[in-house]
C-alpha cells in the first residue's frame, strides 16, 4: 500500500506537465530489434519521458520496452495483449519471467487488455480475474495494475480490481466535428470519474488522425490534428487529467486511417503542424 501511495503521490508532481505519455505500438509481423526500440523511445523521449507498450509476449515486447526505457531513464506501462485464454497464458508467463528476473522500478503500471469488452474478446468476470491474478503475481513488487478499454466498458467488477481507472475515447469515430472534439473526450472522461468509485481517472488512448478519410463530421487532416491536440492537452493541462496519446508514430502497416494517428511520421520525423512550441504551450 505505501509504494501504491508514492505512486499516485508522484504521479501528482507530473500532471501539470502538458504531455503525460506516448502509446507505442509494433507491428508483430515485423518484429523490431531491441536497438529499433531504443532508436524509437529516443525520439520519444523529446516529447515525454513516458511510453505505453501493448504487449509482453509477442515479439518479446516487453523485455525490449523494459531495456529500451530504463536505458534511457524513461517510465514505462507494460501492456498486456488479450485476445484469447491462450494469449492470456502467454502473457502471463513473460510476466513471470519479467518478474523473477528484471527490475520493475521504472514501471508505472501493468495494463491488462487493451479494449478487450469492446472487442468482446472476453467478458468483464474473465477480465476481473485475469485482474487479479495480475496483481496477485506483480504484488510483493509494488506495481500498479489497471486495465484499458472504450470509455462504456468498463463495468464495476473491473472498476473493483483495479488500482485506477484507464479509459479510450476517441472523438474522431464518433462523428463529430474537431471543434467539439475536446469537449466530447471530457464529457466521457467526467463519466467514467462518476463510476470509479473514487479512483483515479487516466485518458489511456486518444487522438486524431491527420489522413485516411473521414468519419461523419470528423475530417482526417493535418489541421484537424494540430486542433485536436491542442484542445485536449490544454484542457487536460488545466484539468490536471493524465493523457497518454494514440500515438507516437504513424503506423503504415495499419492500412487505412488508422496508419495515420502518429504525432510523428513513420521516421520519427514531428509533423510539421505539431511543433515543440505547441507540445509545451497547448493553451
Amino acid at each position: 500500500m505505501k509504494s501504491l501511495i508514492l505512486f499516485f503521490c508522484f504521479l501528482c508532481m507530473v500532471m501539470a506537465e502538458e504531455f503525460y505519455g506516448l502509446n507505442y505500438g509494433i507491428n508483430p509481423d515485423a518484429c523490431p530489434s531491441l536497438e529499433k526500440v531504443k532508436e524509437d523511445y529516443t525520439k520519444i523521449k523529446e516529447y515525454t519521458d513516458r511510453v505505453r507498450s501493448f504487449s509482453l509476449h509477442v515479439c518479446d515486447e516487453g523485455q525490449l520496452a523494459l531495456q529500451a526505457s530504463q536505458s534511457l531513464g524513461m517510465r514505462i506501462y507494460l501492456g498486456m495483449w488479450i485476445d484469447r485464454p491462450d494469449t492470456f497464458d502467454a502473457e502471463m508467463n513473460a510476466l513471470k519471467t519479467i518478474v523473477e528476473n528484471d527490475d520493475l522500478s521504472n514501471v508505472d503500471a501493468i495494463i491488462v487488455g487493451s479494449e478487450v469488452l469492446y472487442r468482446g474478446d472476453t467478458d468483464e468476470n474473465t477480465l476481473a480475474n485475469y485482474i487479479a491474478e495480475v496483481k496477485k503475481l506483480v504484488g510483493s513488487k509494488g506495481v500498479p495494475v489497471t486495465s484499458s478499454d472504450v470509455y462504456y466498458k468498463i463495468p464495476p467488477v473491473v472498476v473493483d480490481q483495479v488500482d485506477f481507472v484507464m479509459m479510450n475515447a476517441f472523438p474522431y469515430w464518433e462523428g463529430v466535428n474537431v471543434e467539439q472534439g475536446a469537449e466530447v473526450l471530457l464529457n466521457h472522461y467526467n463519466y467514467v470519474v462518476s463510476i470509479a468509485h473514487g479512483k483515479p481517472v487516466f485518458i489511456s488512448e486518444t487522438g486524431w488522425p491527420s489522413d485516411g478519410g473521414d468519419f461523419g463530421a470528423s475530417v482526417a487532416s493535418p489541421e484537424n490534428q494540430k486542433i485536436y491536440l491542442r484542445t485536449v492537452l490544454c484542457a487536460a493541462q488545466k484539468r490536471g487529467i493524465s493523457v497518454l496519446w494514440y500515438s507516437a508514430f504513424d503506423q503504415p502497416y495499419r492500412g487505412g486511417v488508422e496508419a495515420h494517428w502518429g504525432i510523428m511520421n513513420e521516421n520519427g520525423q514531428l509533423k510539421p503542424q505539431l511543433t515543440q512550441q505547441l507540445l509545451e504551450n497547448p493553451c
